[in-house]
């Protein structure tokens, strides 16, 4: 079982520190989540505040990994864990205490039935999360959401042959908005690095283009964005989930990434030359469409450099 609390009441009592304080990387567990009985802690390493790629599978080429880009205090932990015990047995451990304190499960995959890539897991997964444990042949991932108060925290759990990755990214949500929201120097990188960002906290009507009172912090963060870099322009792409016909949600995606330009263009004054709205329904699901959480995460707004 896992030290430190009883299964299912992962501690979720956390002080969070007041970002950009420094913090010594002591040898200990993070306060959120325990390591798994017997295991030894290798290595810890601590920023107070910095970016980090949530892994989330591949996308539909099988080619690039998926992922939610995060801003906070980054915790990334390694361990190893005990011989005589199995990838599955650490792994559920970890599965149903996250589950049973009432966290939410984004995303989770067995590498050995190919679910996390189909080929060359390991290098994929370190290089975009820093997952060291995860081989090509073996290994199983999650990625799970806890909501605390202001605060909301993302921790992915990669458990393989020898090792385990905890990771902890602890994230300040939108005071008012209840969201968590990239700023636009965060997009800006995120668009250098990747060529595309997905915008958090754009919320529209049930099946309508009509956007919600709550998107115009996400909409303000677009148009500073734009404002910081004039020779940037954009493709706005509209995402759904799977629920309804294709012809409908393609029609409706292209609709909401459209109601987005015309707020950037009537009430911020982006010319409409450095815009263009698209959408392309549910053709590029970062998750699975099977669950509540799944679809959520697939309703979204991307920006695309052009």
């Amino acid at each position: 079982m896992l030290k430190g609390f009883t299964i299912g009441s992962l501690c979720l009592a956390l002080a969070f520190p007041v970002f950009g304080q420094g913090q010594e990387a002591a040898l200990t567990d993070h306060p959120l989540i325990s390591a798994y009985e017997g295991s030894d802690l290798r290595r810890k390493d601590v920023k107070e505040f910095d970016e980090y790629n949530a892994f989330t599978g591949m996308d539909e080429s099988g080619e690039e990994p998926t992922g939610i880009a995060l801003q906070g205090k980054v915790t990334r932990i390694l361990y190893k864990q005990p011989g005589e015990r199995s990838i599955l047995e650490v792994f559920r451990n970890y599965e149903m205490a996250i589950t049973e304190s009432g966290a939410e499960i984004l995303f989770q995959c067995n590498q050995e039935e190919s679910e996390c890539a189909a080929r060359y897991a390991g290098p994929t997964m370190l290089e975009y999360s820093d997952i060291q444990s995860v081989s090509n042949l073996a290994g199983r991932y999650l990625l799970a959401r806890f909501d605390e108060d202001d605060h909301v925290s993302f921790v992915a759990v990669a458990v393989g042959q020898t090792f385990t990755d905890i990771h902890v990214v602890e994230v300040m949500k939108m005071m008012d908005t209840g969201m968590v929201m990239l700023d636009a120097a965060a997009m800006s990188k995120g668009l250098d690095a990747e060529g595309y960002v997905i915008v958090d906290g754009i919320y529209f009507d049930t099946d309508r283009a009509t956007l919600k009172a709550e998107s115009s912090a996400a909409i303000e963060q677009i148009w500073m964005l734009l404002q910081s870099r004039p020779d940037l322009d954009v493709y706005v792409v509209g995402h759904t989930d799977t629920e309804g016909s294709l012809a409908h949600k393609q029609a409706l995606s292209e609709a909401r990434a459209k109601a987005v330009v015309d707020e950037l263009a009537d009430l911020y004054g982006v010319s409409h030359e450095r815009m263009s709205g698209h959408g392309v329904g549910p053709l590029a699901p970062q998750a699975t469409n099977n669950s509540d959480s799944g679809r959520a995460m697939n309703r979204r707004v991307v920006l695309v450099a052009r």
